[in-house]
């Protein structure tokens, strides 16, 4: 089973981000992937955009890259929010706040009581951040902020009322900073992992290609590679396979661990035929299929299959040894 829960920051893996994708180079990573969300707004105008999840059975870890906006003066202007978490009831349970009299990002708890936590972080102006949250609820709701690895709030509320573990991020976008007119920030590189921490994790997103071995969906890996919800690749029979090479970024250089190989779909069941959907691996011309998944009726859900360890040999991935074409298969 696969301790990915969300993985992506583009139009299709989240709401709110329709014409705000960008290429301008300060925003991402391009060991990683190949653009960023660009916010441009006002001091108190909202911007907010969000991901969501299935239930976590773990801690909820929560990181992504942020590039603070750049502000000529105060860099807080009012109490605002970064980001807001929710459980399945869509009951807030933690935010990371901005607070105006000391301009710093506070972790803050929502159980039983709300408890706002000390905090370190002031946010140079239009300077790159890697940003990890970790929310833990159990009898209490903790919400941990760490900024390049270094907790810099933290956060505990009792919560005998029984809210639930996050199923979903807004970031809000608000009050981040003090300027007369509009200024921006940018976000990359979102993942979000059930009870593994994200710290110092980096993602590399490689997409389809070309066709490969095999071709037996319709609408072929060009549906599935133009980045376009409403045009999809589509199998009537169980067992058939599509797959295809992979092409962008190829992850860090000096990356000393390869912890593991995710393939990605967006899926969908039909109103008839194959019920599940996996990944595979096809490495050495042999396929290695991940377990299946099922997918909702009602819309287009994220699948993920995860290979920790090289299934061919059971040794750790290696740079020489990442699959070239990998697939999906209908079960």
């Amino acid at each position: 089973m696969s301790h990915i829960l969300h993985l992506g920051h583009q139009v299709t893996d989240l709401a709110g981000i329709e014409g705000r994708i960008s290429t301008d180079a300060v925003g991402f990573d391009p060991d990683l992937d190949v653009n960023c969300i660009k916010i441009t707004t006002t001091e108190t105008a909202a911007v907010p955009f969000s991901a969501a999840w299935g239930p976590p059975t773990g801690d909820v870890w929560l990181g992504f890259r942020y590039r603070a906006p750049a502000d000529s003066g105060h860099l807080i202007g009012t109490d605002g929010t970064f980001l807001e978490l929710y459980d399945e009831t869509n009951t807030l349970i933690a935010i990371v706040r901005t607070e105006r009299d000391d301009e710093k990002y506070h972790a803050m708890a929502y159980g039983d009581a709300t408890v706002d936590g000390a905090s370190s972080f002031v946010a140079a102006s239009g300077q790159p951040y890697w940003v990890d949250v970790r929310v833990a609820v159990g009898a209490d709701i903790t919400i941990d902020f760490y900024v390049d690895g270094v907790v810099q709030s933290s956060a505990t509320a009792p919560n005998t009322g029984g809210k639930g573990k996050p199923v979903k991020c807004i970031w809000k976008n608000f009050g981040l900073h003090d300027y007369y007119s509009n200024t921006t920030c940018y976000y990359a590189h979102i993942a979000v992992l059930d009870g593994v921490s994200t710290i110092g994790r980096r993602f590399a997103r490689r997409r389809p290609d070309l066709a490969a071995t095999y071709d037996a969906f319709s609408g072929g890996v060009d549906a599935v590679k133009d980045g376009d919800i409403a045009t999809r690749a589509a199998s009537d029979i169980t067992g058939q396979r599509m797959s295809f090479t992979l092409a962008g970024p190829t992850g860090p250089a000096a990356a000393s661990v390869i912890a593991g190989v995710h393939v990605k779909q967006l899926a969908q069941l039909g109103a008839a035929g194959p019920t599940g959907i996996a990944g595979f691996l096809r490495i050495g011309g042999v396929d290695y299929d991940a377990s299946p998944g099922t997918p909702s009726p009602d819309m287009a859900s994220p699948v993920y299959s995860t290979w920790d360890v090289n299934p061919a040999d059971s040794t750790p991935w290696t740079t020489a040894a990442l699959p070239t074409e990998v697939g999906i298969v209908s079960s």
